[in-house]
């Protein structure tokens, strides 16, 4: 059953609003937020829908034109979905993983990144989360790890590298990532994640890094399978860092390398 969000709450014995009329130059930001503070502060929850939009516009006092342009500011930003329809609507939904990620995509890909940078925070949080795994993996999660191995080995031995290579490569530290039970923790290493998967399709790493990536991929599932939180914890480090070293030859040899043989390539 949907449940219609009221814009009068009950608070003690009086009728409180959940949203003021907005008067500014920026009518459509004072809308966003106070809309926003209404999901985070959990007055409204995910499956909610907004008031009708008359009731709404009536409410923030603005046109329909204002109301529809924060809405759909809302929906970009994630807490909204525009349904159409004769039980359409504006809903809360949850934001999604993807959605976050990109924003932050966005806001570093004006800060000029290096690999360093990437490397530094990988060092710092996945040996932690690798030694974490230990105590929380079962079965389910060592059954995806072996079967990433497997299918690993299986693209290397293809005579093209399949791009699914670079995908099953990181898949590989986002379940361990995942294992950690902390939603934070989980959210930065699939950013970080997903920034170093760009990396690699950038660079194109060949076949020898992706052997020696297997490799290590390896040691570390037999460390999670013997249960030795060291062993994993010091096998991510040193894989961590060897990947590190790998791109970075690769990135100084691209730069290296005259714009008339990359040309030539194409």
């Amino acid at each position: 059953m949907i449940k219609i969000a009221k814009t009068e709450q009950l608070c003690s014995s009086k009728r409180v609003p959940m949203f003021n009329s907005v008067k500014s130059n920026k009518v459509s930001e004072h809308i966003i937020d106070q809309i926003r503070k209404a999901i985070l502060e959990g007055r409204l929850k995910p499956g909610d829908r907004l008031p009708p939009e008359r009731e709404l516009m009536s409410t923030f006092h603005v046109s329909k034109a204002t109301l529809r342009e924060a809405l759909r500011a809302l929906e970009v930003l994630g807490f909204l979905e525009i349904r159409k329809g004769a039980s359409g609507g504006a809903f809360i939904v949850e934001v999604d993983l993807k959605k976050a990620r990109d924003f932050f995509v966005n806001f570093l890909h004006f800060k000029n990144l290096r690999l360093g940078d990437l490397s530094e925070v990988r060092l710092l949080l996945e040996p932690y989360a690798a030694e974490r795994a230990v105590s929380a993996i079962r079965k389910g999660e060592l059954e995806r790890l072996k079967g990433l191995i497997a299918e690993g080995d299986r693209m290397l031995k293809q005579t093209n590298l399949p791009e699914e290579l670079r995908e099953n490569e990181i898949e590989f530290h986002r379940i361990i990532a995942g294992l950690s039970g902390n939603p934070i923790l989980f959210f930065i290493l699939d950013f970080i994640e997903n920034l170093l998967l760009d990396s690699k399709t950038v660079l194109k790493p060949s076949r020898v890094f992706s052997g020696r990536v297997q490799r290590a991929h390896k040691r570390i599932y037999r460390a999670l399978i013997e249960g030795n939180g060291e062993a994993v914890r010091q096998e991510m480090i040193q894989h961590v860092r060897q990947v590190e070293k790998d791109l970075l030859k690769i990135e100084r040899q691209k730069a290296e390398r005259p714009s008339w043989m990359e040309f030539n390539e194409e």
